[in-house]
């Protein structure tokens, strides 16, 4: 059996010991890196979140928009007034 090696309880942890390391600028610039760094990726999950609205919106309004053409494609088949209209629009296909 290997015996442990005694605790020394008057060790700060090492994270501890390196700030108290550092000086007041050096923790003022320290903050305002992670600040800084926060509201980038704050700004990036934004961004990426509205790239993410704006292609399902446009998608959306692509199928919105192809539906509609097929329907007024259906309803001026059946209407001989708006199967004229329909011509205008679509030049005559």
């Amino acid at each position: 059996m290997t015996a442990r090696p005694p605790d020394i309880p008057d060790a700060p942890p090492p994270w501890q010991a390196w700030i108290a390391r550092q000086s007041a600028q050096r923790l003022a610039l320290l903050d305002e890196i992670v600040d800084e760094r926060i509201a980038r990726r704050a700004l990036r999950a934004f961004l990426c979140r509205l790239k993410h609205a704006v292609v399902a919106a446009f998608l959306g309004a692509a199928a919105v928009a192809h539906w509609f053409s097929d329907q007024a494609a259906w309803i001026a088949e059946r209407l001989p007034a708006l199967r004229l209209l329909w011509r205008l629009v679509t030049g005559g296909h």
